[in-house]
């Protein structure tokens, strides 16, 4: 049986060069992090290493900037932020292929921060031997980015195997959290899903059909479906390539809103009325579940014993427009719900919400948390099981 090593002080010698690959695929604004849930998800991991004395290289992205530099993209205000949650310095360090750059840091026991790894092609090509100067640099490998897994990238997928590698200790939380509602949910249990692209849910939805108790369903999702069930949908965002299979649709485990609010302009402070799913007028916009829908999915949850959540139900940027969004997240407040939230849309909201901290386990993982939660292997987590 193959499993994850997770990483311990008694794998860490003073002075074990660790690469650390880390999640921070965050966005700023005007050189400032609008959001550090990700880079904080990272402290835990980095403290322990730097108490155990290591000399921490940390290998990550933001973006895609498709193998070349983007002064956009760059990893200097990730490097200050960390260095103040840190409380000590972050060397940033420009191009760590350099043999200036190998000489003058490779023993240093200060936190490294290489700049973006997608700069180089060689990340996303998965080339060996972009992997191979990546792994000069370390004596050990831990991956803490869930969020990356589900790609075959160099610094994912071949660097564990050039290097004694461990799960860090966010992603072990990532990996035991979604493996406790494949494997042995508490019941009932419910998969709440909203936001946009169905096209990347479906393979949960086709998963959770058969182990779920029930899907609600509620955002531009419940739109695109009301528009393939032949319901008027108005100006509302939609998915027009997607097929969904007539044996989903009618599935008695979906659940989909009674009722909906729409409004004429997505201005704030626009109008806007409730009305059911098949009174929506050709101008409308549906910008959020109804009354009687957050009061119906509101009971269910509150009955659950484990909740997954991906996605809001509403246009949740807009204050009044997140009211069943912020509805759903009160009747996950039961400390006998076991609940698991994602995705970065909806982690934004319950953060602006102010109730993010109700909830067991926050998963960073985006797109990797849906495929592994709909049965695929991950490569990056296939990368770090050992007999």
């Amino acid at each position: 049986m193959r499993h994850l090593s997770v990483i311990h002080t008694r794998d860490i010698a003073k002075g074990t060069r660790v690469i650390v690959r880390a999640d921070f695929d965050v966005a700023e604004r005007g050189g400032a992090i609008e959001d550090d849930t990700r880079i904080r998800a990272h402290e835990a991991t980095i403290r322990m290493l730097i108490n155990a004395g290591a000399h921490i290289r940390i290998v990550a992205h933001r973006g895609r900037p498709v193998g070349r530099r983007d002064s956009a993209l760059t990893m200097a205000p990730v490097s200050r932020l960390l260095s103040r949650i840190l409380k000590r310095p972050v060397a940033s360090i420009s191009d760590p292929f350099s043999p200036a750059a190998y000489e003058k840091f490779n023993h240093s026991g200060e936190v490294l921060l290489f700049e973006n790894i997608r700069f180089w092609p060689g990340e996303e090509k998965n080339s060996a031997a972009f992997a191979r100067s990546l792994a000069r640099w370390g004596d050990i490998y831990v991956n803490e980015a869930f969020a990356v897994c589900h790609r075959a990238h160099a610094s994912v997928v071949r660097l564990p195997n050039l290097l004694p590698s461990y799960a860090g200790l966010h992603l072990a939380r990532e990996v035991a959290a979604m493996e406790r509602v494949m494997k042995n949910p508490r019941r009932p249990l419910i998969v709440l899903l909203g936001g946009v692209k169905i096209e990347t849910k479906l393979p949960l939805i086709r998963r959770f059909l058969r182990d779920a108790d029930y899907i609600l369903i509620g955002g531009a999702l419940a739109s695109t479906i009301f528009s393939l069930m032949g319901l008027e949908v108005g100006k509302s965002r939609v998915d027009r390539d997607v097929r969904i299979p007539l044996r989903i649709l009618t599935n008695r485990k979906i659940l989909l809103p009674a009722d909906v609010t729409v409004t004429h302009s997505l201005a704030p402070g626009s109008a806007h009325r409730a009305c059911r799913t098949d009174e929506v007028r050709r101008d409308e916009y549906i910008v959020d579940i109804g009354f009687k829908t957050r009061a119906r999915f509101a009971a269910l949850i509150r009955g659950a014993g484990t909740v997954v959540w991906n996605g809001p139900v509403g246009l949740v940027e807009t204050p009044e427009y997140a009211a069943g969004t912020h509805a759903l997240a009160g009747a996950m407040a039961d400390e006998n719900i076991f609940t698991v939230v994602g995705g970065g849309d909806t982690i934004a909201a319950l953060r602006r919400l102010r109730v993010l901290k109700r909830f067991d386990h926050v998963s960073t993982g985006g797109g990797a948390m849906l495929e592994f939660l709909a049965g695929k292997k991950l490569p990056g987590i296939e990368a770090l099981k050992k007999i």
